[in-house]
């Protein structure tokens, strides 16, 4: 599939506990963590690109309320899928600055169907991958439960994985401030 036929959602969402402060107005890059990534995105091409979960404005950028709002990523990612212009959604956490813009164009172009995520030494990271906006009437139905994680979307639809042949420290997160440290000096 061609990345130009995706749109972006860049998941923003979170009360930042760890953190102790709303991880998409961090510096990085000479911008916020929420503008690093919606550049990534447009540096993609792709042109419908999403926010979820965060008050901050970026620009190119369109906010989308969670309709089950305080209901972990999922939540986002549903909202998402039901806004998105495109039958596909890039799905790119805010908090993982380091993923090079060069691993998700593979990504979109190894997308079959259901859910591609990008996987490293036998771990998925269920944050970076490709969704069909088919499945946000299932999302919708596990967020109406109690347990309504994102593997209960995958245990209800075709998961495919692509490798990500970098160092797996590009795929690193920051939810507290040593981890966000450690991004900023490996970016």
């Amino acid at each position: 599939m061609d990345i130009h036929h995706c749109s972006g959602a860049i998941l923003a969402g979170g009360f930042s506990s760890r953190m102790g402060a709303d991880k998409a107005a961090l510096p990085f890059g000479g911008m916020t963590l929420l503008e690093w990534q919606v550049q990534k995105l447009r540096a993609l091409g792709i042109e419908d690109i999403m926010v979820s979960g965060s008050p901050l404005a970026a620009p190119m950028a369109r906010c989308v309320p969670d309709v089950y709002p305080h209901r972990g990523p999922l939540s986002g990612i549903h909202a998402c899928l039901e806004a998105a212009w495109n039958e596909n959604v890039i799905i790119l956490a805010v908090d993982i600055p380091l993923v090079p813009a060069s691993a998700l164009r593979p990504l979109a172009g190894a997308h079959a169907g259901g859910v591609t995520l990008l996987c490293h030494g036998g771990f998925v990271e269920p944050l970076i991958g490709v969704y069909d906006t088919s499945l946000a009437e299932k999302a919708s139905s596990i967020l109406q439960m109690k347990d309504c994680s994102v593997r209960r979307l995958f245990e209800q639809t075709e998961v495919h994985r692509l490798a990500f042949q970098g160092d797996a420290r590009l795929l690193e997160n920051c939810n507290t401030p040593e981890a966000y440290l450690a991004v900023i000096r490996g970016g």
